[in-house]
Parts: C-alpha cells; structure tokens; sequence
C-alpha cells in the first residue's frame, strides 16, 4: 500500500468534510412523504450498490461541469453520489470533492452492451496553492459513451487505487 502525500491527506480531510456536511444536509432536507412533491424514483440494478435512478435537469438552471483533467497528481478514486442522463450519449455525474484552485477531475468509464461502469476520479491540480483552503463541493463531470445509454444498467467502476487507468 502506497504512503498517502501532502496532497492525499488534504484530499482525505476535505472528503470527510464533504461526506459529513451531505450526511447533515441529507437529514435535513427530508421531504415529507405525503407532501406530493416526490420525483419518482428507483434504484439502479446490477450493482452491489443502490444508486438512484437517474435523473433528468428539469430545472432550467444552467450547470457548471468541471473540465476532465489529465494532469492531476495524487488522484485518487472518489465514489459518484447521482448520475442524470444528460443526452441519448451524455450522462453527468455529481461527487464531493475540495476547491477547483486545488483539485481536478477525470473519468474512467468502461462500457459494454449490458451496462457502463464510471470511476470519478480526483487529484491536486499543477498549480495548486501549498495550502488549500478545507472546503468541501459537489462537483460534476460529463462523461459520453461510445453508443447510447438506452436501458444500459450505471454502476461503480471499481479500481485499485495502484491501477488507476
């Protein structure tokens, strides 16, 4: 196992921050069951683990997705909280990650007929300051596929963190 750097440890400390604040705001922001104003939802199948169904920007707000990065250094893989389908070859994936002057993200997507799996991975940018500021986002990033998205099952790419691709 490979020693965490300067970099890992920020990395570390921001995404527990993350996972605590989205952990408080989750129990906050219940809505109630019989208010009427549930989306639909649903799980994604094919994976050991839950996802919600995907979801589509009803909002009209414009998002901002990060720009994939190639030049990250101490990435690591940092789990997708939500996907939405963003286009028939499109979907956009949110995940917690610390200040854009610090870090960067990519993808790693493999796909077959039956299902795409997604790793969003994370890591220092070039320039990042000595010291970055704790302070945890959601961030997203765009990912197209090589043939359209259809009834294809979205889980967790799992990699090692040695293998990262």
């Amino acid at each position: 196992m490979t020693p965490l750097s300067r970099g890992g440890y920020r990395l570390v400390a921001v995404l527990a921050g993350v996972a605590l604040l989205t952990a408080v705001g989750v129990g906050c922001a219940r809505q109630d069951p019989g208010a009427g104003g549930e989306t639909g939802g649903g799980e994604v199948s094919g994976s050991s683990t839950a996802h919600p169904a995907p979801t589509q920007d009803t909002t009209g707000d414009a998002v901002v997705d990060d720009e994939p990065r190639a030049d990250l250094t101490g990435q690591q893989v940092v789990e997708w909280t939500e996907y939405e389908v963003v286009s028939e070859r499109e979907l956009r994936f949110h995940f917690p990650t610390g200040s854009p002057d610090c870090y960067g993200a990519r993808a790693a997507v493999e796909e077959d007929d039956s299902g795409i799996r997604v790793a969003t991975i994370v890591g220092l940018v070039p320039d990042a300051p000595e010291n970055c500021a704790l302070v945890g986002r959601t961030a997203s990033i765009v990912v197209t596929t090589e043939t359209p998205v259809g009834d294809r099952t979205v889980e967790h790419l799992e990699v090692a963190g040695e293998d990262l691709p």
